[in-house]
């Protein structure tokens, strides 16, 4: 699957999005995230935010399910400007140490991440894990623009 053009940039340019993820028993589960567009991947670190625990419900459910989404929108009250692009595909956990052939490098993804949202600086994103969503297909809605 190849991201271009305006959907691309409508992606990239989002400064969040919602990820959805079900568990075993199909239950659910709609978060929203930071992220960064790599190739034909999206990337989402495990950040240091105040969470109530580090077995967050969204990596259990891409263990015990791998098939994801990824929302990003638009919205305005002039509802001609409305959008929104959804992807879907298999998700991943990528654990510290761990390199995939098929991914960039962690550092890269990491730089990516750092240059997208300066709050990550500060945060040690190198011994938290990474969520992949491969994209697998894309669904656009309204008046995506880049």
């Amino acid at each position: 699957m190849e991201i271009e053009g305006t959907v691309r940039r409508f992606i990239e340019t989002a400064r969040s999005g919602h990820l959805a993820t079900a568990d075993s028993e199909a239950d659910p589960h709609l978060v929203p995230v930071t992220f960064v567009l790599i190739d034909e991947a999206i990337y989402i670190a495990i950040d240091e935010k105040p969470k109530t625990t580090t077995r967050l419900k969204r990596l259990r459910n891409i263990e015990e399910n791998p098939r994801a989404a990824f929302l990003v929108d638009q919205y305005d009250d002039d509802w001609t400007r409305l959008a929104w692009v959804l992807c879907r595909g298999a998700a991943d956990v990528l654990e510290p140490g761990t390199q995939p052939a098929d991914a960039p490098a962690r550092d890269e993804i990491l730089a990516e991440l750092r240059a997208k949202y300066p709050q990550y600086h500060d945060h040690d994103l190198a011994s938290r894990p990474i969520l992949r969503l491969v994209i697998e297909r894309v669904t656009q809605w309204g008046a995506v623009e880049g």
